[in-house]
């Protein structure tokens, strides 16, 4: 937008994720994918939390270790969260966790934003707590009167639920889509949801 109307602006330059430590909040699926992608970056260590042991994640070539909600807010540089939106993880991540987020942290939600204190959040980002990257949130599309408008733009990168839009994943959407279908039709369901 900014080259578009003929400004040129510098930054002050981001951070890299190589020698960092990456806290991942969810180890399903999308969860050990997004390690993949943050091991790559070769970061210093990746700390990891799910309901249940994932022993994939402490093995070559990852090498991550399980630990605690508390120690991966303490710690880490960038948090990602990947957990299910459900009735156990409404608000799962509150203030007491973001609270512990250092002043340089990343906080990462491609989740869903249910999973988390919005208005804490907005509260912390306001004071400059951490920063925060956000492609979901509580109500979409963001209602004019939400607190994260209220939050200055050098604290929070928003976009508008597209990080899964690519033109491959909604081909891939169709087809799961097709075969589960196609399953049930036959009697012999998959992918089911309990």
């Amino acid at each position: 937008k900014t080259l578009r109307g003929g400004g040129w602006v510098h930054s002050a330059g981001g951070m890299e994720l190589r020698d960092k430590v990456i806290g991942i909040v969810g180890l399903g699926r999308i969860g050990m994918r997004a390690a993949e992608l943050f091991h790559a970056f070769r970061p210093r260590e990746l700390l990891g939390w799910s309901r249940r042991a994932k022993p994939e994640f402490s093995k070559e070539p990852l090498m991550g270790q399980h630990t605690s909600l508390e120690e991966i807010f303490e710690r880490a540089d960038v948090v990602s969260l990947h957990i299910a939106l459900n009735s156990d993880t409404r608000g799962f991540v509150g203030r007491n966790l973001l609270e512990r987020l250092r002043s340089s942290a990343v906080l990462i939600n491609v989740a869903r934003g249910g999973v988390l204190d919005q208005t804490a959040m907005c509260d912390l980002l306001c004071q400059r707590r951490f920063r925060a990257g956000l492609d979901v949130f509580e109500e979409e599309p963001i209602p004019a009167d939400d607190p994260i408008r209220q939050v200055p733009a050098e604290q929070a990168v928003l976009t508008p639920h597209v990080a899964y839009k690519s033109l491959e994943a909604l081909q891939r959407r169709m087809e799961i889509t097709s075969a589960n279908l196609r399953a049930f039709h036959d009697g012999n369901p998959i992918n089911i949801v309990s």
